[in-house]
């Protein structure tokens, strides 16, 4: 059985992403949260990296994981970004 990667095993389904916003304080706050794990990942992607490039022992594997992971983060926030800025549109061209 393959493990599970420990960001993707925390997420969750939508559902409890939901939840969480709601016992964490609102969407506010989770927001920021979120934001902070994106920031965290590439400052860790960022680390890695440069640690390699010093010739450090650092596991090659271990820094193509980190920037694959920052990746995707970061392409995440984006389509969410992307998603909010669409709704919100469609939002404002509302005929009341």
């Amino acid at each position: 059985m393959i493990p599970s990667i420990a960001g993707v095993a925390a997420a969750g389904s939508p559902m409890s992403v939901g939840a969480a916003a709601e016992s964490a304080g609102g969407f506010g706050e989770t927001l920021q949260s979120a934001l902070q794990s994106v920031s965290d990942k590439e400052r860790n992607a960022d680390s890695l990296v440069t640690a390699l490039a010093a010739g450090e022992d650092v596991e090659l594997s271990d820094v193509l994981v980190a920037t694959t992971e920052a990746a995707l983060t970061v392409e995440l926030l984006v389509t969410v970004r992307d998603q909010a800025v669409s709704a919100y549109q469609q939002i404002a061209s509302l005929q009341l």
